[in-house]
């Protein structure tokens, strides 16, 4: 892997992982939840959580990822802590660790679904049963569909940096069922960056892949150990439109701005099956 930049690492290819079942349930029209999920500032905007959120400049998308028929809103945000000598205005090298800085040492989510009734929101829970990490939802790439199990799911490459300069590039998988977002970590690749006097960089060195076991691979086997878990999938064509923070931070200045960016956000959302 060589990549001239950190962001260009969370264009990983990853693979995905069947989860559960999800039936499609009767709700109210697109209209009337977006309507709701505006007007629900006192469950999702009243906390530490949101206060951080903006603080570290988020992101904010309304879904439907399980296909339900129940609009989600997700809030997502990195958390970044500083890389020694970084400095965007000096020399080439610590401009290249003022780069790393930039990849977070952990992502931050969480979401809402309105109700079956239509009249709340209700919390999402995110379940991590290898205790890795929350998913950067923002990474979403690619969504399938399980035809026999009806199941829509998502591959999502998790950026984190490791130490100073070393990174881990988390292969997982999401899908959304009965309130819970499931996420599978299949693989994980690990590496550094490398820093250079000669021009401002920070080049992502490949060191290892792992599967979930802790089996040792090479890059292109750990593509191919990953495939599998697509295997029986109808590919998607998926889009998310994130609302970033200079549209939030308009949309709150504006009478019914946030609710126009909700609409906005849900109008941009996208999940077809290939035929």
């Amino acid at each position: 892997m060589n990549l001239k930049n950190s962001k260009a690492l969370a264009v990983a290819s990853v693979a995905l992982f069947v989860l559960g079942a999800v039936g499609k349930t009767e709700a109210a029209s697109p209209d009337k939840q977006i309507e709701l999920l505006a007007k629900q500032t006192a469950v999702w905007g009243a906390d530490q959580f949101y206060r951080d959120w903006q603080k570290d400049k988020g992101y904010c998308a309304v879904t439907d990822l399980d296909g339900n028929g129940r609009l989600e809103l997700f809030f997502v945000r990195g958390v970044r802590n500083p890389v020694p000598h970084a400095n965007p205005n000096g020399s080439n090298e610590e401009k290249g660790r003022a780069l790393v800085a930039t990849v977070p040492i952990t992502m931050r989510v969480r979401g809402f679904e309105v109700s079956a009734d239509g009249k709340k929101l209700d919390e999402l829970k995110f379940n991590y049963p290898d205790k890795v990490v929350p998913p950067d939802l923002h990474s979403l790439r690619e969504g399938f569909y399980n035809t026999d199990d009806k199941i829509r799911f998502y591959n999502v490459p998790t950026l984190n940096r490791v130490g100073d300069l070393g990174f881990c590039l988390y292969r997982q998988v999401l899908s959304l069922k009965n309130g819970t977002v499931e996420v599978q970590t299949i693989g994980e690749e690990h590496g550094n960056y490398g820093l250079f006097n000669d021009v401002a960089t920070a080049e992502a060195i490949f060191d290892y892949a792992e599967d979930r076991y802790g089996k040792k691979m090479t890059e292109p086997e750990m593509s191919d150990y990953v495939k599998m878990y697509s295997a029986g999938a109808s590919h998607a064509d998926f889009k998310i439109i994130w609302i970033f923070p200079y549209l939030w931070e308009k949309a709150l200045k504006d009478p019914g701005g946030v609710r126009n960016a909700f609409a906005e956000s849900w109008k941009g959302f996208t999940f077809e099956v290939k035929k």
